[in-house]
């Protein structure tokens, strides 16, 4: 008998991401409570929310599509919360921290140094590409939820490197640059409806300390990396617009150098780590 392709002796197996999506929520509640202010909403939030998800686990199999959803929403919990989360627990900010290693590595942060250098028209196709982002991770995900195949490894993999950027968004949150420095960028954006739609976008639903690390980098390599492996189609359909997020996230002042290379290393340092298992799984 099989489940989303696994077998029953593995289908209530807790995986990674999911231990880590519990670790991150009782370490959040843990925290929130020892601040002494009783059963405030955030805490109640963050208790709920995780014990929620742990009776999920409890009667779901592991990589079938409620466990997928189910880790979606938490996803999507976590990071719609996170700066209340940061704000609550008053984490100290390190956006200075960021443009100043940027100014130790490159002299002048590339985020500076790309002011005024983009036509509107480039502008336009890098914020095309910034959005390209949120079609590549619902495509993929939405493709392993509907053919139920490969469900465990997919989770594993694209939420795992949710959770490890999560962890950096809460211990070490750090606004962007265009609204941590906003002196810095006396001139706004020129482009047209792309780029005013992107930043719209940004304003209405990103979370205010997103930083460090990026996650559109960790989340699209890991996308690149799995589809490479069983989706080689979509991996040269979605290169060039990943590409051109890559380049976007500096040109449209969303990041520090800084937290694309953690992005990279922190990608890096995943596979290594599943490379292994698979070799010692063997």
């Amino acid at each position: 008998m099989e489940g989303g392709g696994q077998t029953l002796v593995s289908v209530r197996r807790v995986q990674i991401h999911e231990r880590l999506y519990l670790g991150i929520g009782a370490a959040l509640a843990a925290a929130l409570a020892c601040q002494g202010h009783g059963w405030t909403a955030v805490l109640f939030l963050v208790f709920a929310l995780t014990c929620g998800y742990a009776i999920l686990l409890r009667l779901t199999e592991a990589g079938g599509r409620a466990r997928l959803l189910g880790a979606y929403g938490v996803t999507w919990a976590l990071y719609a919360g996170s700066s209340v989360l940061v704000e609550t627990l008053v984490v100290p900010l390190r956006h200075h921290e960021l443009l100043a290693a940027d100014s130790a590595l490159f002299g002048v942060p590339p985020v500076l140094a790309l002011r005024g250098v983009m036509s509107p028209g480039l502008n336009d196709l890098l914020s095309l590409g910034y959005m390209s982002y949120h079609v590549y991770l619902h495509w993929a995900l939405l493709q392993v939820v509907i053919s139920n195949k490969n469900g465990m490894l997919f989770g594993a993999r694209l939420f795992t490197a949710f959770a490890v950027g999560f962890t950096g968004y809460l211990l070490y949150p750090a606004a962007p640059p265009l609204t941590a420095f906003p002196e810095l960028f006396p001139m706004p954006l020129d482009g047209g409806l792309l780029t005013h739609w992107n930043e719209s976008l940004n304003i209405a639903m990103a979370s205010r300390y997103d930083a460090f690390p990026s996650l559109h980098v960790l989340i699209t390599l890991t996308l690149l990396a799995w589809d490479w492996r069983f989706f080689r189609q979509r991996f040269w359909i979605m290169l060039t617009p990943s590409l051109l997020m890559l380049a976007a996230t500096l040109a449209l002042r969303l990041h520090y150098a800084v937290d694309l290379l953690a992005a990279g290393l922190l990608f890096l340092a995943l596979q290594v780590i599943y490379a292994r298992n698979q070799s010692c799984s063997r």
